[in-house]
């Protein structure tokens, strides 16, 4: 049997060997941290690797564009007043104002113009001619969009859009037959009277229509009491154009004597100083023309034809619209009256007779062109 045997060291040897061994090995890695630390720092800076620079991101620019050229607004449409260098100059004036104003009021242009072709009627709308206008008729019918109105212009006729103002003859017989139907309807037994020019066709077609108003309101118009006139009622006098004051009276008298309670006077014998005498003898009074103001309480009311300025502007809003009114004309009316003598009921009832009396519905009596009774 073969005993092997262990040689073992002195335990001072042992930890002899232990603490060398130790030792190299702090060597050792003492060492290679030094190492590092001299490859880490040798003194050379490692090349620096140039980070790319961010370029600077731009909008891109737009392209120039050429910028809309705005397109003119179109010009308002015109109103357009014909009047020519020889017409009425104190007309032209008043009517420029008038036009004026109404164009404004309704966004158009105006223009005053002495004449107009037909290579001038582009963007017109309305036009209103004064006399003496030529060829009217003919513009009219070449333009049927525009409206025309005529003003005081004499031998036209009314058309689509061609429309009459003051062209209509003055009919002393409807005066009359208006005045005369008024007087009858206000008065006590129809005691109504007239004062006209003597020798004067207007004055006897006035007369005459007078008479024919008062007994188309009332028929035979008897009175209940006397006096009874053997002419009986409308009593009818004449006064010559040069009257004096002792004429004036001497028809005050005879009027009073047949208890006559409403006159109409003929204008053209209508002198203040006969108006005021016969207002002073309580003698109700019809007239043509504006209302006397020192006659306020014996006044009844007036009667003349309409104001052709107020009627264009009666038919201005019409004439916008593209309407025309063929009839248009110079329309007898009331330009005021007495409520105190002229009461709202009987004014109505008598609108509504001449109203009929214009449209042509009743007859005066008297022929227009000879001024004699039919």
């Amino acid at each position: 049997m073969q005993v092997t045997c262990l040689y073992l060291a002195k335990p001072e040897k042992m930890m002899s060997y232990s603490t060398n061994t130790l030792r190299r090995s702090h060597f050792f890695l003492l060492v290679l941290l030094i190492s590092l630390v001299l490859l880490g720092c040798n003194g050379e800076t490692p090349p620096q690797t140039a980070l790319p620079t961010p370029s600077e991101t731009r909008a891109p620019e737009p392209a120039d564009t050429a910028a809309p050229t705005p397109s003119p607004s179109p010009s308002p449409p015109k109103v357009i007043l014909l009047a020519p260098a020889q017409g009425d100059a104190g007309l032209s004036s008043q009517m420029q104002t008038l036009l004026t104003d109404l164009a404004a009021q309704s966004g158009l242009r105006f223009q005053l113009r002495p004449d107009l072709s037909a290579d001038e009627m582009q963007d017109v709308q309305i036009v209103v001619a004064l006399p003496p206008t030529q060829g009217l008729s003919e513009l009219a019918a070449a333009y049927p969009e525009v409206q025309f109105v005529a003003y005081g212009i004499p031998d036209i006729e009314p058309g689509a859009n061609l429309s009459l103002i003051g062209t209509q003859a003055e009919r002393p017989d409807q005066l009359g037959f208006t005045a005369g139907y008024t007087a009858a309807a206000i008065t006590p037994d129809y005691r109504a009277g007239i004062l006209t020019a003597a020798g004067s066709p207007e004055g006897q077609a006035m007369r005459q229509g007078f008479i024919n108003g008062v007994f188309y309101f009332c028929g035979l118009c008897r009175p209940v009491y006397p006096p009874f006139p053997t002419t009986g009622y409308p009593i009818t006098l004449e006064l010559p154009a040069a009257a004096t004051p002792a004429d004036w009276q001497a028809v005050t008298n005879m009027l009073l004597s047949w208890q006559v309670g409403t006159v109409f006077v003929d204008p053209a014998i209508a002198d203040p100083k006969l108006l005021e005498l016969l207002a002073e003898s309580d003698i109700h009074l019809i007239l043509a023309g504006p209302p006397p103001e020192a006659l306020s309480k014996s006044w009844v009311a007036s009667l003349d034809t309409a104001d052709p300025v107020q009627q264009l502007q009666a038919a201005w809003p019409a004439l916008l619209k593209g309407e025309s009114n063929p009839s248009l004309q110079q329309q007898l009316g009331f330009l005021a009256t007495n409520p105190d003598l002229l009461s709202p009921g009987k004014q109505l009832l008598v609108e509504n007779m001449l109203a009929d009396l214009l449209a042509g519905f009743i007859d005066t009596g008297v022929d227009p062109a000879t001024w004699q009774g039919e």
